[in-house]
């Protein structure tokens, strides 16, 4: 069987074979381009225009995020001390999927951000293991946030997701 995911940053549409995976991406903004854009602008701000209605817990506050490039998936997290993250993160089926989805994304990232931003692909490694891999953006202002798309494998579990924020929690 085929089905369609729609990766939301370009809502462009992709077949991926697989049985279980029925939801279709959405984004949450009309210009996925522009919003990404702004949101790395806000950074200093710790991404306040984009903040709405948040739950404290612990250690950091999460807010619910105005304007989402993933309709339903995308947060503001925020520790305080100008330490803060627009996070979006989407869980997937099976490893097919998630690489399908990561690729797209690390594209579409990399072509909305432009060519001053360069990328690195490295593997991610959680406690000595490796659990998955990640595109990092730099940007050669150091005022410019952390961006990274991230394929992560957690148990038998599959998630990719888009962080924008301080690069001391760019994992």
């Amino acid at each position: 069987m085929t089905t369609r995911v729609t990766i939301p940053i370009a809502l462009l549409a992709i077949s991926l074979s697989g049985c279980a995976f029925q939801e279709t991406l959405k984004s949450g903004t009309d210009n996925p381009c522009a919003t990404l854009k702004e949101i790395v602008e806000d950074y200093p701000a710790e991404f306040a225009s984009f903040r709405r209605g948040g739950t404290d817990y612990r250690s950091v506050t999460i807010y619910r995020a105005k304007q989402e490039l993933i309709r339903g998936h995308c947060e503001v997290w925020a520790w305080g001390n100008a330490d803060s993250a627009y996070v979006c993160t989407v869980g997937a089926p099976d490893p097919e999927v998630a690489s399908a989805l990561y690729r797209r994304a690390v594209e579409q990232v990399s072509g909305c951000l432009g060519p001053e931003w360069a990328l690195k692909e490295e593997e991610r490694e959680r406690d000595g293991q490796a659990d998955g891999l990640a595109t990092r953006f730099r940007h050669p202002d150091s005022t410019k946030p952390a961006v990274s798309v991230h394929n992560v494998e957690d148990r038998s579990r599959r998630s990719v997701y888009l962080y924008i924020g301080s690069p001391a929690r760019a994992f």
